[in-house]
């Protein structure tokens, strides 16, 4: 089995010089070394490696043209495969192209090493733009540098190459990842959510996990809601997405709490994501929510709101309609943003495709 691993710096690819955590470029390359193949009933898979570096940082420095560099990076691995000096390789599963490089005779899975600030935003952006690839991608990261004897990152690059090996059965992009709990989680990349403050667990939204690994086992269990799920042939109609162009987004965040003032500068505003709170409302009687709604519908901006339960329906949600919201369906408050964000540099309509599923997008999404 041939597997690309793309390390791109992270807590996974840091070492600590005293109290201070720094990336280190080849940090987390030792991991392929641990895992030569995995196994089950019986059945042995040597795993080949491909080592790429398309760049090295904490993850909490991620912007736009990061995001962008990674979908290169990775369209390049897949449409090309080629073989370096620096990877970890069985000779034998290389081949040679008409130039003379040496290239994989085949590429069954990538692993891209990231680190756990941004994870939900990059495995969502991954997910939407390679939702329908054919090959499978698992996201890894750890919550300590490897050194740490509480870090979770051997794991979650374990049961990562476990996944792909034996149990990934449809297209897509996932995270790999080991709460305090001890059991091995798989997350579809645009569920997940972002982490709590002052904790480096991962979760789905609405627990819709995509599968776990039975405590201490290899043993693998679905997800309930994945179950005859296929995440592109549903799909007749799909945008092309492209990666972000530019550092920042042009999407403006608002997230509601006691006293909030809406912020009335548009410059560069090309769509608004409005979040709730968890039972789907937000202030309805804060006193320039009038002023600032009539603003954003003069100036034609789109505003999306996220975190509505449509099973929930508190009375002052209905300004919703009065204000001209558009509410999404139950999905991961950070792959709306990515979804948004990677709609509006593709130059499509945020208004049609935001409430339309595409690849990627959870099995439940719909109006």
């Amino acid at each position: 089995m041939n597997i690309a691993v793309l390390f791109t710096g992270g807590t996974i690819g840091s070492t600590l010089a005293g109290d201070v955590i720094g990336t280190k470029t080849g940090a987390a390359d030792g991991l392929l070394d641990t895992l030569p193949c995995v196994e089950r009933d019986g059945h042995v898979e040597e795993i080949t490696y491909q080592v790429y570096h398309p760049y090295t940082l904490l993850s909490e420095n991620s912007t736009g043209l990061t995001i962008a560099q990674l979908a290169q990076s990775i369209r390049e691995v897949v449409s090309e495969a080629k073989y370096t000096g620096s990877a970890k390789v069985a000779l034998g599963n290389k081949g040679e192209a008409e130039d003379g490089t040496s290239v994989f005779t085949g590429l069954d899975g990538v692993i891209i090493m990231h680190g756990t600030d941004t994870l939900a935003y990059s495995a969502a952006a991954m997910g939407y733009l390679f939702g329908d690839c054919d090959i499978p991608m698992v996201f890894v990261s750890s919550n300590y540098v490897l050194t740490d004897p509480r870090a979770n990152g051997a794991y979650n690059f374990q049961y990562a190459v476990q996944f792909l090996a034996f149990d990934c059965k449809q297209k897509g992009v996932y995270v790999s990842y080991q709460n305090g709990d001890g059991i091995p989680r798989i997350h579809l990349g645009t569920a997940i959510i972002g982490h709590q403050p002052y904790s480096d667990e991962v979760y789905s939204v609405g627990g819709m996990e995509y599968g776990h690994y039975e405590k201490g086992t290899k043993c693998f269990v679905a997800g309930k809601v994945y179950y005859a799920w296929n995440n592109t042939e549903r799909l007749t109609d799909r945008p092309s997405l492209q990666a972000p162009d530019h550092w920042d987004a042009p999407i403006g965040l608002i997230y509601p709490h006691p006293g909030m003032r809406y912020p009335m500068n548009f410059d560069g505003i090309q769509a608004i994501l409005h979040h709730t709170y968890h039972a789907g409302t937000i202030c309805s009687e804060t006193p320039e929510a009038d002023k600032f709604f009539y603003e954003v519908a003069n100036r034609k901006i789109p505003i999306f709101l996220c975190g509505m339960d449509a099973d929930m329906v508190y009375e002052s949600t209905y300004v919703y309609e009065k204000y001209g919201m558009i509410v999404l369906p139950m999905a991961s408050p950070v792959a709306m943003y990515m979804k948004l964000w990677l709609l509006l540099c593709s130059g499509y309509s945020a208004k049609e495709w935001m409430t339309k599923p595409v690849p990627g997008d959870l099995p439940n999404f719909s109006i």
